[in-house]
């Protein structure tokens, strides 16, 4: 009768805890990063403006005695807060751009959480410096909803967002690339770099018309960015070429789409972790490559 008694009185607090209007969960990120955890909060103001804030201000810091990270680190600083109609929108530094990956990904799944449990609030916006956080060159985050953060595994917790990304494949010519863009799911495991390698060798989609680039049987071994060259070490196989594809088609898929990123200014090739002078000795491949325009098809 007292397990009974205790388990009933608890569930009671629950029932009150979640019809207090002023009851709020606040999300952190665990110590793996791999994860979303979340405090029970009751808060002081009520006004929209106020309370917005206030919910920020539990976002940069831990609460007493638990071991968890902040959303908002402490070199993130905050410039300005803006609230028009349902839309919350977040003025970060420029240091905003240090946070990557999933870890990026986490953190503001748990400020967008947070914020739109707020009445009146259904979005939340960032822009870094006044300007639209972006995914890559052509592709802003935008406003984001709370269920644009998606659990997408059953027992640990792993968010994911659809990003658009660009991609240059060829016609059955082989001669000219063309652009086509693809809604893929994006959960920071990888760099978004490695990402738009990994579609490119997948190859287009029945509705792009459009015919694979990469040569058959080409492995990634590493894609990384330093100082806006992102560098892309191919298997072996990258060099065998594709039959009716020239070789400028293959090299400058590589190059273009990697350059939609806007981190991204030139791509250096390796191949199983070693540079080589040219691409089979047509292409010079041997210094970092810039975007070709004149090789893309006209519409």
């Amino acid at each position: 009768m007292l397990i009974i008694n205790i388990s009933g009185c608890n569930n009671q607090v629950k029932e009150q805890i979640v019809e207090d209007e002023n009851y709020y969960k606040i999300y952190y990120v665990n110590n793996l990063e791999d994860k979303l955890v979340s405090e029970d909060y009751f808060a002081k103001e009520d006004k929209t403006d106020k309370l917005v804030k206030e919910l920020i201000g539990r976002l940069t810091s831990i609460p007493d005695g638990i071991t968890l990270k902040k959303p908002i680190p402490d070199e993130v600083k905050i410039k300005d807060i803006k609230i028009k109609d349902d839309c919350v929108t977040i003025n970060f530094s420029e240091t905003y751009k240090q946070i990557t990956g999933i870890s990026e990904i986490l953190r503001r799944a748990c400020v967008v959480k947070t914020l739109c449990q707020i009445d009146g609030i259904n979005k939340v916006e960032y822009t870094i410096e006044d300007q639209p956080l972006m995914y890559s060159e052509l592709n802003p985050v935008g406003a984001m909803s709370a269920d644009d953060f998606i659990d997408n595994t059953g027992g640990e917790t792993t968010y994911y967002q659809n990003v658009q990304v660009s991609l240059y494949y060829t016609d059955l010519e082989g001669k000219k690339l063309f652009q086509t863009r693809h809604n893929v799911e994006f959960d920071g495991t990888i760099s978004l770099e490695e990402l738009v390698v990994r579609q490119l060798l997948a190859g287009p989609l029945e509705d792009d018309k459009l015919s694979p680039v990469l040569p058959a049987g080409t492995k990634i071994n590493k894609v990384s960015l330093k100082d806006g060259i992102c560098y892309v070490d191919f298997s072996k196989e990258f060099l065998e070429g594709r039959d009716g594809v020239s070789d400028d088609v293959i090299v400058y898929s590589v190059v273009n789409s990697l350059s939609d990123i806007g981190n991204v200014s030139k791509v250096q090739f390796w191949i199983d972790g070693k540079p080589v002078s040219s691409y089979r000795e047509t292409v010079q491949i041997d210094l970092p490559i810039e975007r070709k325009f004149d090789i893309i098809a006209e519409d």
